[in-house]
């Protein structure tokens, strides 16, 4: 029997699984044709030829320097890889799925965008950076609760791939054009942000199946 080994979703355990089993709740993931549809071969070096053509414009335009043009086009890519960690406190212990991007001819495109939001999404008053930066910012938190307050929670399926395309866009759009040092002109971050969102690539079970999401929007 062969198995594959994950860290459990939540906590610090460890989850040996049957492989068999591993590679079918991934296959259940990468079937949802909403968020998802199949690509005849392995579109890596198209993707990558995508990407070096909107650099390359950008860069003729005076939008980006040549830093940042080597930055974005100078290393071989690769398609993201999907994984998944068992969700121990769930019923039949679903797969929290996990994209690896690694090296995808994307990836530093998408580090140029998030760079750019930056301003934006830390001044949000809901930012939270990491767990200390929670724990410090609920101590501010009057104590006890107001009566009457109900404490929630809410857990949202496939939270990334459910964005709305279109109202994401615009608000990206609101966010760069009220930068304080705009690096790189609004219309062609956008533009990057379509480039990567366009071509988010996925192989899955060591590349016999190739994937592309349709709609997807990395956290920053």
């Amino acid at each position: 029997m062969k198995i594959v080994i994950r860290p459990a979703d939540k906590g610090s355990g460890i989850v040996v699984m049957d492989r068999d089993e591993y590679v079918r709740k991934l296959q259940g993931e990468m079937s949802d044709s909403v968020t998802n549809e199949d690509v005849p071969s392995n579109r890596t070096r198209t993707v990558q030829n995508k990407v070096k053509k909107v650099v390359d414009t950008l860069y003729k335009k005076g939008s980006i320097d040549n830093d940042l043009r080597r930055y974005m086009t100078g290393y071989e890519g690769t398609s993201s890889k999907m994984q998944g960690n068992q969700k121990l406190h769930k019923p039949g212990m679903p797969l929290r799925t996990i994209v690896n991007g690694r090296d995808h001819p994307t990836e530093k495109m998408m580090a140029i965008v998030e760079d750019e939001l930056r301003e934006h999404v830390t001044s949000l008053l809901s930012y939270i950076r990491d767990t200390t930066d929670f724990l410090n910012k609920i101590k501010n938190i009057l104590q006890p609760l107001l009566e009457g307050t109900l404490i929630f929670c809410l857990d949202v399926k496939a939270l990334y791939p459910s964005v709305p395309r279109a109202e994401a866009r615009a608000a990206v759009i609101e966010a760069l054009n009220g930068r304080s040092n705009p690096e790189i002109p609004t219309e062609d971050v956008v533009r990057m942000m379509d480039t990567v969102l366009e071509n988010n690539t996925i192989s899955f079970n060591d590349g016999h199946r190739q994937r592309r999401r349709r709609s997807v929007l990395t956290s920053v």
